[in-house]
């Protein structure tokens, strides 16, 4: 895993150059994926956080952020909106932040500072935390990630 992966899932071509620009500034790789390939591409990367546009073609980005945390229980996933949209529209779901589109470059280092840095390994299986970069938890045995 690179800490400094984050995944951009917006089908926007040119919001989505614009975010990944504005990563590269901020130190971060943006990795620009789609609504259709996210999960595929959340295990190829295994990034430390996902970016997703809350209207796209096919699916809603709190719809596809439900099937993440389904999946990746400990992403960390923002929701980002042109529109102005506020976390108790989202009751039951694991968004972590909503983020107004476009973003300031401070702003967005305060979100990646605030989730980044503060983001403990935890197992998805028996939800200790571990210490290192395992791939099999010492506490449960389970699988954590595929190897590179």
């Amino acid at each position: 895993m690179s800490t400094k992966d984050v995944l951009i899932v917006n089908d926007s071509k040119l919001e989505s150059i614009i975010l990944k620009d504005l990563l590269m500034k901020l130190g971060m790789n943006g990795i620009i994926s789609s609504e259709y390939s996210i999960l595929t591409d959340l295990k190829k990367t295994d990034p430390v956080m996902v970016v997703v546009n809350y209207i796209m073609e096919d699916i809603t980005g709190d719809q596809l952020i439900e099937e993440i945390k389904r999946r990746y229980p400990q992403m960390v996933c923002i929701l980002a909106s042109s529109s102005d949209l506020l976390k108790n529209q989202f009751k039951g779901f694991s968004i972590e932040e909503i983020m107004k589109i476009p973003i300031e470059q401070n702003k967005l280092k305060g979100i990646i500072e605030k989730y980044i840095s503060n983001k403990k390994n935890i197992c998805c299986h028996c939800k200790k935390e571990i210490q290192e970069d395992f791939y099999i938890c010492p506490y449960c045995g389970e699988k954590l990630k595929e190897r590179a």
